[in-house]
């Protein structure tokens, strides 16, 4: 017993001891507060102008504007609204074209010069309680409206000629046909801002997030490294993947200033990979070919690698899988370029420090092996409305691949040959069948999958097809169809310039007018007796769908009319 004791003291003290094991994090604010002015002395122009517009040439340093002032000569016609009301404030409501984008108060007073005897200067400030620039990128023409009542619009401010060009210009002006003139004076402007900024990193998860102190500002945030993100916030916490590297961030404030950090692993945890994609036939690496790398974590993939590579031999720098975080579960490959088929739709696998390269052949489209004794096997896989199916097993001869997006696979086998082929997907009736090729270089195979009635596993459907070049029944236009009456009326109806529809009505009067004329004449019975003749023709076309049944109902009628004149004419004892 006392063993016992004292065995379970040690393992609570050993249990002190050992620290708890925890993700690492790494986390940096960025904080910039701070006030921003514009004083400019604009002294050009004498025409005098009513100005109720504010100009803000880069909104989005301006995003705590929090007083605009201007003290300029007044112009002729003023003087008695000064006199009347001197001091004045009114609550007014800003707007950027139809847009309110905040709200404040406009104020004025007249002032006289030294020796004057009639006001002669004018100040006009407007203090913003709140507003929103966040949206404007562009200069913005800020119009001042009054709650209730007049305005300085009503006060003739001397001005006239060109905005300045300082960058952060803030100046009240007036605009007229799209362009602004300038009020004369002294212009005064002030804003404070306060912003910040805040990036998380714990594994391979990176937390952007921005906190906002009462003002709207919009800051860009992008990453460096073999992936290359470049990310605008906005105004929500924002988190993503990424592939361990080391990292480097910068972020942009709003008023241009940079601020960098950094993250990364043990480089020991990653591997450099080279890709080839090549030609099947000729073994050369594809020219401008495209790769697709994407990385799994927990069932979901996230992008590591998607660009065009001229030479077509790709060298990437991958994290090793397996272990958990930061390592992914693995890697597929996507591997495209214009001209080829790729026979699988993607390649999935792992990374460790023996991994070194990955190999993809892609089939060329046209023409066929290089070998003259094989031949192409163009594959396709559809569903019973002709839509590809992605993902299904194709099992051809001694050779298993998977269809692609547009439910294609391509083969390479020798020709003057019969094979086996077999399709299945989860979810469909599986279909085997024979294909015979011959000696041509390329042959196209179309299969139609049915969905599975029950959960249990499908019967195999044994269908024998001779390719010569192709193993199915097909329309002009290359479309397969279902039996040999559609094959029969796609011809029609390509004979007689139009589809398959066309072909079936054709086919219709062919049948109807023969049995129509020889049921009339042994019947003696005219036209009523061609109609009957045409009628029953028209119910087997009805039944197999090919034309309306509105077609029947409308013959019915029309011996239903004939043979009532038959029977009321004098001439055969009716009309009695």
């Amino acid at each position: 017993m006392k063993k016992i004791c004292l065995m379970l003291i040690l393992l609570i003290i050993a249990g002190i001891c050992i620290p708890a094991v925890s993700a690492e994090i790494v986390s940096e604010t960025y904080i910039e507060s701070g006030d921003n002015y514009f004083t400019k002395l604009h002294d050009m122009g004498t025409s005098q102008y009513k100005f109720n517009t504010i100009y803000i040439k880069n909104p989005q340093l301006w995003q705590g504007l929090k007083t605009v002032y201007l003290r300029g000569p007044v112009g002729s016609g003023a003087t008695s609204i000064l006199t009347a009301e001197p001091d004045y404030s009114q609550s007014v409501t800003l707007k950027v074209n139809n847009d309110v984008v905040g709200y404040g108060t406009a104020n004025y007073n007249a002032l006289m010069s030294e020796g004057s005897t009639e006001y002669n200067m004018v100040q006009i400030w407007v203090e913003f309680d709140n507003i929103d620039l966040s949206s404007y990128t562009d200069a913005i023409r800020l119009t001042v409206i009054p709650t209730s009542g007049l305005l300085w619009n009503d006060i003739y401010i001397k001005g006239g000629g060109n905005l300045p060009a300082d960058d952060n210009t803030v100046m009240f002006a007036h605009y007229y046909n799209s362009a602004y003139y300038v009020a004369r004076g002294l212009h005064i402007s002030y804003s404070k801002y306060d912003w910040q900024n805040r990036v998380e990193v714990t594994d391979n998860l990176i937390t952007i997030i921005r906190e906002i102190d009462g003002n709207n500002y919009t800051s860009t945030i992008e990453f460096s490294s073999d992936l290359d993100y470049g990310i605008e916030t906005s105004n929500i916490d924002r988190t993503f993947y990424f592939i361990a590297k080391p990292l480097i961030w910068t972020i942009t404030s709003p008023h241009g200033i940079n601020y960098t950090g950094s993250y990364g692993y043990d480089t020991s945890e990653l591997g450099d990979i080279t890709v080839y994609i090549k030609n099947s036939q000729t073994g050369a690496a594809i020219a401008n070919s495209r790769c697709v790398i994407d990385a799994l974590v927990d069932g979901d993939y996230h992008p590591v690698v998607n660009r065009t590579e001229p030479s077509g031999v790709f060298s990437v720098t991958l994290q090793h899988t397996g272990g958990g975080r930061p390592n992914p579960d693995g890697y597929r490959l996507i591997a495209s370029a214009d001209g080829y088929n790729n026979p699988m739709p993607e390649i999935n696998f792992t990374v460790d420090e023996y991994t070194t390269s990955i190999y993809c052949y892609l089939d060329p489209i046209a023409g066929g092996p290089l070998d003259e004794n094989n031949t192409f096997i163009d594959f396709f896989v559809r569903d019973m409305s002709a839509n590809p199916i992605s993902g299904a097993t194709v099992k051809f001869g001694d050779y298993t691949l998977l269809t692609n997006s547009q439910g294609y696979t391509v083969f390479e086998v020798g020709k003057n040959a019969t094979y086996t082929y077999t399709v299945s997907k989860s979810g469909y009736g599986s279909l085997t069948g024979n294909a015979v090729i011959g000696a041509d270089s390329r042959h196209i195979i179309n299969t139609v999958l049915a969905p599975a009635v029950t959960p249990t596993t499908p019967t195999s459907i044994p269908t024998s097809t001779y390719i010569s070049p192709n193993p199915t029944l097909t329309a002009p236009t290359g479309e397969p169809v279902s039996n040999w009456l559609d094959w029969f009326a796609a011809h029609f109806g390509m004979i007689l310039g139009g589809g398959v529809e066309i072909g079936k009505i054709f086919m219709w009067l062919c049948f109807a007018v023969p049995v129509g004329v020889y049921v009339g004449k042994e019947a003696k019975a005219g036209a009523a007796g061609f109609m009957a003749g045409a009628g029953i023709v028209t119910l087997f076309f009805v039944l197999i769908g090919w034309v309306p049944i509105w077609l029947l109902v409308l013959l019915a009628l029309i011996i239903g009319l004939l043979y009532a004149n038959v029977f009321n004419s004098s001439d055969t004892g009716g009309g009695r």
